[in-house]
């Protein structure tokens, strides 16, 4: 089995939330990547958006963490992501262009998050509310196998 640790960023403009994906693909995560040993997921968030972006992110408040689970090649895969509140003074007027040849950022309506495909699918209420909750959020993709 193979384990992601991953922080990823809500970055907002209005009522507009900004979305990664792999081209070619049609399931869209939040901003971020993975966190590398030995460093906070508030740094590697920020490390992780300039790399693939040139995204200058200042990472605020810790929202919540969301897991989730699925195959891939007919093997286990498991991730924990760490969501953080990000600034960046970006415009969903402005496409934000990747650094990575692999991935496309693309601006949505957050009313329409349930079009886009996002994962883990525990981040689509989240994303939907007009603001984010203070208390920390947890979100499941993985099915109660207890009942």
């Amino acid at each position: 089995m193979a384990f992601h640790y991953v922080a990823r960023g809500v970055i907002r403009d209005g009522d507009h939330i900004l979305l990664v994906k792999a081209i070619g693909d049609t399931m869209t995560f939040l901003p971020g990547g993975h966190i590398e040993f030995g460093e906070s997921a508030p740094v590697a968030l920020a490390r992780e958006l300039f790399e693939e972006a040139s995204i200058n992110a200042d990472v605020g408040r810790f929202i919540g963490a969301a897991e989730n689970e699925w195959f891939l090649d007919g093997q286990p895969q498991a991730e924990i992501n760490l969501l953080f509140e990000v600034e960046t003074g970006l415009s969903y007027l402005e496409p934000v262009v990747s650094n990575e040849a692999h991935l496309e950022f693309f601006w949505v309506p957050c009313k329409e998050i349930e079009q886009w495909n996002l994962f883990p699918e525990s981040l689509r209420a989240l994303v939907d509310q007009e603001q984010i909750p203070k208390q920390a959020f947890w979100g499941s993709g993985i099915p109660d196998k207890s009942v």
